[in-house]
């Protein structure tokens, strides 16, 4: 049986890399993960297909819910933008707070749906026999450490050029910008050295070979 997901799964995560066409990436690969589950019976790649189109959907939801929220926002006056915090709460409250609970829900779902997608890569490298899946979870994980200690390092080299006042101008503020926003570099490599292996890994799935582990057995 051709084995279409590897198709859709490569083409998805190349997308990631164009402009504008990245926007449905993660719609395109969320099909082939639900794909590969419904072939393999896996349901943790089931789920992780699920989730990542319930975060697409709820992205659109809260891009929506922003330009509709816009128009109300500067229809406001000055006056209406100051005073306690209490009243300007009641005065934009019903406005951001649809924003905020969707907002929420959103960062939630989307932090479920990206650790069952490192789960679903060390699986599917297990049931493919893929070297490459293993590699896109670990650097997955990778991206996750380098992102936790990248913020507060870039805090720090800000702080610390900020207490040591002003820079000159020229290469010493190049030189300052680059001290300060170095860990975002290696953020940048690992997570498009992840999405490459990626590519790799759902280009690699054999064509009609069958698949190992638990589920192989199942009737």
């Amino acid at each position: 049986m051709t084995r279409s997901y590897k198709w859709i799964g490569g083409i998805g995560y190349i997308l990631t890399f164009i402009p504008y066409a990245n926007f449905v990436s993660s719609l395109i690969t969320s099909i082939a993960w639900v794909l590969m589950g419904k072939e393999t019976r896996e349901k943790i790649f089931t789920a992780t297909g699920v989730l990542m189109i319930i975060t697409f959907a709820l992205t659109i939801g809260i891009v929506a819910l922003i330009l509709t929220a816009l128009p109300s926002l500067t229809l406001l006056t000055p006056s209406q933008l100051t005073g306690p915090p209490f009243q300007l709460f009641q005065r934009i409250g019903h406005i951001l707070t649809p924003i905020l609970i969707i907002g929420l829900i959103l960062a939630g779902v989307a932090i479920v749906a990206a650790v069952l997608e490192i789960v679903s890569h060390f699986k599917a490298g297990k049931i493919f026999n893929n070297t490459w899946f293993r590699l896109g979870g670990w650097f997955r994980i990778g991206l996750i450490i380098a992102v936790v200690i990248s913020i507060p390092l870039i805090v720090m080299s800000a702080t610390n050029i900020l207490a040591l006042g002003a820079v000159s101008p020229g290469a010493a503020v190049l030189g300052t910008i680059f001290s300060i926003l170095w860990p975002l570099i290696i953020v940048v490599i690992v997570g498009l050295l992840s999405i490459i292996f990626s590519i790799v890994a759902f280009f690699t799935i054999p064509e009609t070979e069958e698949f190992q582990g638990e589920s192989a057995s199942n009737p």
